[in-house]
């Protein structure tokens, strides 16, 4: 799948086997809303990818994503407002790191991204290039 190309070894190198995951039904839906609508759900996904490991402000993130700086600003609100991602410092060099809701459900998170995958192969379409 196009998905484990991502960040698989990344994020998601500790999470159980899909058949494995028991869902959390609170965070299988709160996930949906942000990482599986139409709008902008590769993009918070690729960020929560990128700032794993190595916290990063806006403009390193944007430089790594190679997307507009604007792009970032507005997926990070989102991540933001959805308590995902922690900001740490107060200006223009803030820099960004998952969340303990992020890490501590990382199986939910990994689940959901899988039958999104699912139903889009079915159709021949990539959700993750």
């Amino acid at each position: 799948m196009a998905f484990d190309s991502l960040c698989k070894n990344k994020i998601f190198k500790d999470v159980p086997n899909f058949e494995d995951i028991k869902v959390d039904k609170h965070m299988d839906k709160l996930f949906s809303s942000v990482f599986t609508g139409m709008s902008g759900r590769y993009t918070r996904l690729r960020i929560i990818c990128a700032i794993t490991g190595d916290s990063m402000n806006t403009l390193e993130i944007s430089k790594k994503l190679n997307l507009d700086y604007k792009t970032i600003q507005h997926s990070i609100n989102v991540l933001e407002k959805n308590n995902f991602i922690v900001r740490e410092g107060t200006g223009y060099g803030d820099t960004f790191f998952p969340s303990e809701l992020i890490t501590s459900n990382l199986p939910t998170l990994y689940a959901v991204i899988r039958k999104v995958e699912a139903k889009i192969e079915k159709s021949k379409k990539k959700y993750i290039d």
